[in-house]
């Protein structure tokens, strides 16, 4: 498997903790069913921690990722799994005890009775199960919508960022449960862990509620919105000077106009050494429709980023770009950061529904020519035309392994030409691919 030192980093995280945990439940005797109620409620929330510390795009640890997309993806993945924790976790919570052991008395000696001794959770009146029922209530739901394709994303991205309350909740839950200490210790080794994962969450959405809106971006107007073939070009002029960035990386725009103030996340399209910045983007959704139909030149444009590891001009001399409709954006970046003498021989495989939808074909042709070692092949799906491994076997003569892929466009596309190169032995090192979806 060709997992980054970051996943590693997780899948470690909860090794320690499983380890930690099991060591101490079995040395407290504490019985069965609560020992695998607690490591799903406790391995629950733990999900949820690392799930808010990624969303605060820590720039520090995207490279052992491999990129932001892939933490996106990782974040998503734990959402999922903690709810799916948290349902095992309530579905195998130990109840009260029930029926006579419950209601009887302490018989003495002498056959008299005296009430039942009070524990120091009853004594206290702890509303453990109060705070545990709304988080789990809470997280159910903002989890489900979550993962609603169909809800856009300004409504989505509203509701999701109550995850960090509901967090705040059922820590606050998990606290209480550590302080009555009846089955975990505050200061034992797992309750520690989870204290510590806790105290990091609650920081990480404090950090990206309070000062994380606060942080500094980079000043852009824009200056001009070209209305494409079903896609739209946005060039900003920068207020500050230019930011440094690489060819096929990406970065989020927060356009100060009505209806765009949401941070949306695109790929630069233009070259790296250009004084203004562009982004081109193909109209799916309500905000790069509103962005086509209603935005005009003049706004204050705040751009975040660079972002993302997906730059063929660190990759070997041979190579095979596949570009599928918007997905040709990175590598329009790359051909126009590229110079004459550039040492490459690639073969870029456009893939279009028609010819008339190729963004920036005459460009894009014209580009080749002038930097040489660079061959564009359109493949338009309408006249039948379809990329896969075997196609591109053929164009290559068969050499398939001694190339190395970079794939942008629909998922299905993605996937089906990646599974295919691998089926054929191309190594996975060889395969290059970011998906930006961030939901």
């Amino acid at each position: 498997m060709n997992l980054r030192k970051g996943v590693w980093g997780v899948v470690a995280s909860f090794a320690i903790y499983t380890a930690l945990y099991w060591y101490h439940v079995i040395a407290a005797a504490m019985p069965l069913d609560a020992q695998f109620s607690y490591f799903a409620g406790s391995c629950s929330v733990i999900c949820m921690s690392m799930g808010l510390l990624l969303s605060a795009r820590p720039r520090v640890v995207e490279t052992s990722f491999g990129g932001l997309d892939r933490m996106y993806r990782l974040h998503k993945h734990l959402g999922i799994a903690a709810l799916l924790l948290f349902i095992a976790h309530y579905a195998t919570v130990p109840g009260e005890p029930e029926g006579d052991a419950a209601a009887a008395s302490v018989v003495s000696d002498e056959g008299s009775t005296a009430p039942p001794l009070e524990s120091p959770a009853e004594e206290e009146d702890l509303p453990i199960d109060l705070f545990g029922t709304i988080a789990a209530i809470g997280f159910t739901l903002l989890i489900i919508i979550t993962l609603n394709r169909k809800i856009p994303y300004h409504r989505w991205i509203t509701t999701h960022r109550f995850m960090g309350v509901f967090f705040i909740v059922v820590s606050v839950h998990v606290f209480l449960v550590l302080y009555d200490g009846e089955e975990i210790a505050l200061f034992s080794a797992p309750g520690v862990v989870l204290a510590f994962l806790l105290l990091a969450g609650i920081a990480a959405y404090a950090y990206q509620q309070f000062i994380y809106p606060k942080k500094k971006k980079h000043p852009f107007t824009l200056i001009a919105v070209n209305r494409l073939e079903r896609a739209t070009e946005v060039v900003l002029h920068p207020k500050d000077g230019m930011f440094p960035f690489e060819p096929g990386q990406f970065a989020f725009i927060t356009i100060d106009a009505n209806g765009f103030r949401e941070a949306h996340p695109f790929t630069i399209s233009s070259g790296a050494k250009e004084d203004r910045l562009r982004f081109t983007m193909k109209v799916l959704g309500d905000y790069t429709r509103r962005v086509r139909d209603n935005l005009t030149a003049g706004a204050d444009v705040a751009i975040e980023g660079p972002y993302g590891r997906f730059n063929p001009l660190r990759g070997y001399e041979k190579q095979v770009w596949v570009a599928g409709g918007i997905g040709i954006t990175p590598f329009l970046s790359v051909l126009r950061t590229m110079v004459p003498g550039h040492g490459k021989t690639v073969r870029l495989y456009y893939c279009v529904r028609m010819a008339r939808e190729a963004l920036f074909f005459s460009e894009l042709e014209a580009r080749a020519a002038e930097l040489g070692g660079i061959t564009i092949i359109l493949f338009e799906s309408d006249a039948g035309a379809r990329i896969n491994a075997d196609v591109i076997g053929a164009d290559l003569g068969g050499a398939l392994r001694d190339w190395s892929y970079y794939l942008c466009g629909p998922k299905p596309m993605v996937a089906a030409v990646s599974d295919g190169l691998k089926k054929q032995g191309v190594p996975v090192r060889c395969i290059h691919n970011e998906e930006f979806e961030f939901r």
